[in-house]
């Protein structure tokens, strides 16, 4: 995977992304869901971005639009923000996934519990691969 990482498939450099899907706790407004996550749930994850090789730490989040898709995706996603983390050295990855801190694991999960759905996350491992350069390519 690394590999395959480290080059797209046209040559240009690529990086490996952390990519989070998360629902809200049931009766938190989606103001009060954005306020927590942005002023502070983030400021726990500080050190971490700052680690060299962590490249961004973004937020994306959701509004369905009505009619653009079908019936089921409103029953079998439904989630509020897509979480992302780039990270321009897949061995960083792999020694953090090797050696996770469990205080700081606690700490997120405690806090998680506090505005998120945890029994609907899901993470994944993306590959991006672009059509269109831009600004964000390294």
């Amino acid at each position: 995977m690394a590999s395959a990482v480290a080059k797209a498939a046209s040559g240009k450099s690529s990086v490996l992304k952390i990519v989070g899907l998360f629902k809200k706790k049931p009766g938190v407004s989606m103001e009060a869901f954005k306020d927590y996550y942005e002023n502070k749930h983030i400021k726990l994850f500080d050190e971490h971005v700052a680690l060299p090789g962590v490249l961004r730490y973004s937020r994306r989040y959701l509004t369905q639009i009505d009619g653009m898709a079908s019936p089921l995706a409103t029953t079998t996603g439904g989630y509020d923000v897509i979480m992302e983390v780039w990270y321009k050295d897949p061995e960083l990855l792999e020694s953090l996934k090797k050696n996770p801190n469990p205080d700081f694991t606690k700490m997120v999960v405690e806090d998680e519990e506090k505005f998120l759905d945890r029994s609907s996350m899901t993470m994944y491992l993306s590959e991006d691969c672009e059509s269109k350069d831009g600004p964000w390519n390294i």
